[in-house]
């Protein structure tokens, strides 16, 4: 979302510019003090506090400060400092036809399990939990099919040694010293929020979940699609639901794990349909609005350990039930069965 955001405000860019952004694609380094430099011009003629060198000087002299926010650089200078589409993709580690041969493993998987499904030939947990996991990798691919893969070298952007560099945008916010600061950081990391404590120009380099720091009414908006997606992850799962376990206190903790995967995403989304309707209506909040806001928040809290308890369950099982298999899960599919015979 914030790549599509960011490409919509520069002329000329793409998503690929709007993610290589977001990645730390470029990084703000002081030249030399002796250095000769030439400002950038804005569209106003003004010159700004970007420069480019103009002398001879080593690269090893130059200083890494910080990564670069889009707000902290003038629409004008992105223009001029930043790489075509194609010189982004030369310099990513992937390509169109490696992308395309991932989807086409993974949509060939799938398809051998709906084969089996029709056939009513079992899926062992194994399959049913690789399914889930295909899935989540199809949207991934679909998501950041823009995306460059490992940049590794950011582009430089200069500022004179003698000038400071302050970050724009709003103060990052304190996580705070509270014995119930874990619940918070819980509750920021599942919807998104988590930009809102990062100083990034006090970061060597671009944090982990960096997502550019989201604005805080698309934040639910950002938060809706994935947590839907964790409760398709959940709800695939239930594809073993009535499959042969060796046990039945495995085939009874499979089933709970199934449903915490499904419940605990679903009050993620009710959270951010909730922001969303307040948003929508000018945040003039109804009692029942809130109540379903803040139950749904308590419960999210409460119930997160219980999600991560049900992943690692689930791919415990999953591992564990291979000693046991019913004899229907070694047969394969008969392909010639889908070919029509004259």
């Amino acid at each position: 979302m914030q790549a599509d955001v960011i490409r919509k405000q520069v002329p000329g860019w793409t998503r690929t510019h709007g993610h290589f952004m977001i990645m730390g694609g470029f990084h703000l380094f002081r030249l030399p003090t002796e250095a000769p430099t030439i400002s950038l011009p804005l569209k106003s003629s003004e010159p700004s506090n970007f420069v480019i060198p103009t002398g001879d000087h080593s690269r090893a002299d130059e200083v890494p400060v910080c990564p670069i926010k889009f707000e902290d650089v003038p629409v004008d200078i992105l223009k001029i400092i930043a790489p075509t589409e194609t010189e982004l993709q030369d310099r990513g580690k992937s390509d169109v036809l490696t992308k395309i041969i991932v989807l086409v493993q993974t949509l060939w998987f799938v398809i051998q399990c709906i084969a089996r499904g029709s056939q009513r030939l079992p899926l062992t947990e194994l399959e049913v939990v690789t399914l889930a996991y295909a899935t989540l990798n199809f949207f991934i691919y679909v998501f950041w099919w823009d995306k460059p893969k490992n940049i590794e070298c950011p582009n430089r952007v200069y500022k004179p040694s003698t000038t400071s560099h302050e970050e724009s945008g709003r103060e990052a916010t304190q996580w705070g010293d509270t014995p119930f600061r874990w619940i918070n950081r819980i509750i920021q990391y599942t919807l998104g929020g988590q930009d809102d404590y990062i100083t990034i120009s006090e970061e060597a380099s671009i944090p982990m979940f960096w997502s550019g720091r989201i604005e805080e009414y698309l934040q639910a908006y950002a938060g809706i699609g994935p947590s839907i997606l964790g409760s398709v992850f959940g709800a695939i799962h239930c594809v073993a639901w009535l499959s042969e376990f060796p046990s039945r206190p495995e085939l009874i903790l499979w089933r709970i794990s199934c449903i915490a995967m499904i419940a605990v995403p679903f009050m993620a989304v009710i959270l951010c349909v909730v922001s969303v309707v307040n948003e929508r209506m000018g945040r003039k909040d109804t009692w029942w609005l809130s109540v379903l806001g803040v139950t749904s928040a308590v419960l999210l809290v409460l119930s997160a350990w219980l999600y991560i308890a049900s992943r690692i369950a689930t791919l415990v099982i999953a591992f564990t039930t291979l000693r046991s298999l019913p004899p229907a899960a070694y047969t394969t599919v008969d392909w010639t069965t889908f070919i029509p015979h004259i």
